[in-house]
């Protein structure tokens, strides 16, 4: 039984008993990993014990079992080395991140290293403590695709090849895997509405604009509910967080 020791995001937890939790933490170097974390809630004489806490920083210390990587590993030291305290003083940063840690577990393989979506999730996080929320978050999401092999093409056609810039009406299938042109459109089952400019966005990186973001935002989520084939549970708190900022949007000419 090995011991391992690697930087870790919480992803998840859940009490298994009134002094353990069940971990799932996002590791740079071993991917998502599922923990037991025996005892970490128990307090003693000089210390009140409150566990680990959802999307801290820490360096873990845990156990591997050669050929048994699928069952829970067991955690045996937690040093965090960051809570990112900000993000509990805002509805909306901790909605958005809770979104990017739901997705990230969802998304991801157990033991299955991204280190590029590591930092990139880190650095996410941090962002939250001066950048809009739903701007930061459309950045990492959209990396995320990309590094898990998921991105939609948004500047061709995912039917006819051809490329969608500036060819006015833009519809978005997440079936197909990106933009649909008008001519392709009445064949497609499954299809959104895309504003041009969120298409262009979205293909050159470029999430400054907060109301392009919002958009984008929405357009993501409806992605993700399609790969879930469930809304993600951050969803709607996230969605009642952003407030009016997003509903003056959402409704825009060429949205659905």
């Amino acid at each position: 039984m090995a011991l391992v020791k690697d930087m870790a995001i919480v992803l998840r937890r859940l009490d298994y008993s009134e002094t353990s939790q069940v971990l799932a933490v996002f590791t740079r170097e071993h991917g998502q990993v599922r923990l037991i974390a025996k005892g970490v809630k128990r307090s003693t004489k000089t210390r009140v014990a409150t566990g680990i806490d959802l999307l801290e920083l820490g360096q873990a210390v845990f156990s591997l079992r050669s050929g048994k990587e699928d069952n829970l590993a067991t955690l045996t030291e937690w040093r965090q080395e960051d809570g990112f305290a900000h993000l509990r003083r805002d509805l909306a940063r901790c909605y958005a991140a809770q979104y990017a840690a739901e997705i990230t577990s969802q998304l991801t393989e157990v033991h299955d290293p991204h280190v590029r979506l590591f930092d990139a999730l880190h650095q996410f996080l941090l962002a939250l403590a001066l950048e809009d929320a739903v701007v930061a978050l459309v950045g990492y999401l959209w990396l995320l695709l990309r590094e898990i092999g998921l991105r939609p093409d948004v500047a061709r056609c995912a039917n006819c090849g051809r490329p969608v810039e500036d060819r006015g009406l833009l519809y978005f299938s997440s079936r197909e895997g990106g933009a649909i042109c008008r001519d392709c459109e009445p064949a497609m089952v499954e299809k959104r509405r895309i504003p041009p400019p969120v298409a262009r966005a979205l293909a050159q990186e470029t999430f400054g604009d907060k109301s392009i973001a919002v958009q984008a935002f929405d357009l993501l989520d409806y992605h993700f509910t399609e790969l879930l084939s469930h809304p993600p549970r951050t969803s709607r708190p996230l969605r009642q967080a952003l407030g009016p900022q997003r509903n003056q949007t959402r409704r825009r000419p060429g949205t659905q």
